[in-house]
């Protein structure tokens, strides 16, 4: 690095010369000084990255990368989960109502004009799978009142709020 010995500045009017003495240059005037100093902060930023910072950045990537990814999965099977439930939904309606209308002692998979309730395993038991999980919801009937017990099946399930893993 340049030590600075002797600097001389000479201002006139609208002429400005400078005369700096260093160690291993002289500098006659300002734009010179300013090109030099340019050139020099353009060697620091073509420098680049050190090992080492790049080698923080790979760990912290990697640190990131190992909590949010089995969270990503988790949040993958619970939605397909929900879906299968959400998908039954209109189904659980037609159940009810034939079941309710109708003053059928037990449930079963026709609706109140006789028609077949699609995704009815029997017994007013509905079932359907998405993205490899099943959603079954069986109804009990107790003092007027359904109720109906969700269960969430497949490879390592996550239940969405109210239902269980079988």
């Amino acid at each position: 690095m340049d030590r600075l010995i002797i600097g001389l500045f000479y201002f006139s009017g609208t002429e400005t010369a400078v005369v700096i003495l260093s160690s291993t240059q002289i500098f006659f005037n300002l734009e010179e000084i300013m090109m030099n100093m340019q050139n020099m902060n353009m060697k620091k930023a073509q420098q680049g990255f050190t090992l080492i910072e790049l080698m923080i950045v790979v760990a912290i990537i990697g640190i990131l990368a190992s909590i949010a990814i089995p969270a990503y999965q988790d949040y993958i099977k619970k939605a397909n989960a929900s879906a299968a439930v959400a998908n039954l939904a209109g189904q659980k309606i037609k159940i009810a109502e034939s079941y309710t209308i109708d003053a059928k002692a037990a449930f079963d998979c026709t609706d109140s004009n006789s028609t077949s309730v699609p995704n009815c395993t029997g017994a007013g038991i509905l079932a359907t799978e998405v993205g490899g999980y099943t959603a079954t919801l069986t109804p009990t009937a107790s003092g007027g009142e359904i109720t109906w017990e969700c269960k969430i099946s497949g490879a390592n399930p996550v239940a969405p709020k109210g239902c269980s893993t079988s």
